[in-house]
C-alpha cells in the first residue's frame, strides 16, 4: 500500500483531508505536525520516506505582519519539503492577492512548487468544521464585529471541495494547477444571509486586512 503524508495534518484542512485519505483505502497515512512537539516540525525534523505528501503545514495568519516569519515557515519549510519529495508534492497555495506577508510568502512558495514539479492546489477561503474564517467566527459570536464598512470581498467554498482537489491532483501530471472555487460574499452579505438576527459591531479596520478591489 503507497504511503500519504500530510503535513499540518492537526490543521483545519489538514484534518479533512487525513480522514479523507483514510476514507479511501488507497493509502497508508501519516502526519507531521509541529503541534505535536517540535520533533514534527517539517523544518528541522526527519521526514519520512513517502509516494506522495500533501503539503498543507504553514503559517496560516494572514492579518500576521511578522515577515520574518511567514518566509520561514511558508517559504523556507515548503523548499525542505519539495527539496525532499520534489514532484511527489502535492502543494497548498493560496489565491489571496500577494501584496501581505502571508499572501506573499504562499505565492513564493506556489512558485518554488512549479520549479520542483509539484502539483499545486490554488485554495479560496475555504470554510467548514474547524474553519478559523469569518463564517466560523460569526457563528460562535454573540455580537459580530465588523471591521471597516464591511464591504471586503472574498471568495469561499466549502472544505469538502478543497479535500476533493487534493484526492484528485494526485492522478493529475506533474505541474498541474488546480483552483478551488467559490463564491464571492463581503463581510456584510455573510451577516445579512446567514447570521440576520445577530447584533453587529463596526470596528476599525485593520492594515492587513484585504480590502475591497
Amino acid at each position: 500500500m503507497p504511503i500519504a503524508l500530510v503535513t499540518g495534518d492537526l490543521g483545519f484542512i489538514g484534518q479533512h483531508l487525513f480522514q479523507a485519505l483514510i476514507d479511501t483505502r488507497k493509502y497508508y497515512v501519516v502526519g507531521l505536525d509541529w503541534k505535536r512537539g517540535k520533533q514534527e516540525d517539517i523544518l528541522t525534523c526527519a521526514l519520512p520516506e513517502v509516494d506522495v505528501c500533501f503539503h498543507l503545514a504553514a503559517q496560516t495568519d494572514a492579518r500576521s505582519d511578522d515577515v520574518i516569519e511567514d518566509a520561514r515557515i511558508n517559504i523556507m519549510g515548503t523548499l525542505r519539503i519539495l527539496e525532499r519529495y520534489r514532484a511527489r508534492v502535492v502543494l497548498a497555495a493560496s489565491t489571496a492577492n500577494p501584496i501581505i506577508p502571508y499572501a506573499i510568502s504562499k505565492h513564493t512558495g506556489e512558485l518554488y512548487g512549479r520549479l520542483y514539479g509539484a502539483r499545486v492546489v490554488r485554495m479560496c477561503n475555504i470554510t467548514g468544521p474547524g474553519g478559523h474564517g469569518v463564517f466560523e467566527a460569526f457563528a460562535k459570536a454573540d455580537v459580530l464585529q465588523i471591521a471597516g464598512k464591511g464591504d471586503q470581498k472574498r471568495e469561499y467554498a466549502p472544505v469538502e471541495r478543497a479535500v476533493e482537489a487534493f484526492l484528485h491532483s494526485v492522478d493529475s501530471s506533474p505541474g498541474d494547477v488546480t483552483e478551488v472555487r467559490g463564491i464571492e460574499l463581503t463581510v456584510l452579505d455573510i451577516a445579512q444571509l446567514f447570521y440576520p438576527t445577530k447584533w453587529r459591531k463596526f470596528v476599525a479596520q485593520q492594515s492587513n486586512d484585504l480590502k475591497t478591489l
